[in-house]
């Protein structure tokens, strides 16, 4: 949503021990990002979308 234009940044593997500060990393840059409702609806159509093309 920052820069749309640009690959998105793929999150390094650390092992197990690591993927609940990635997800806190994530969400924080996440809530610094969605400042009002619109970026809110915006990011849940993106995550809709990307969930049907995963096919999940």
């Amino acid at each position: 949503m920052e820069a749309p234009e640009a690959e998105p940044r793929v999150m390094p593997e650390a092992g197990m021990f690591a993927v609940a500060d990635q997800i806190t990393v994530a969400v924080h840059d996440l809530a610094l990002v969605l400042k009002d409702e619109g970026k809110v609806a915006e990011a849940v159509r993106l995550v809709e979308g990307a969930q049907k093309r995963a096919g999940v």
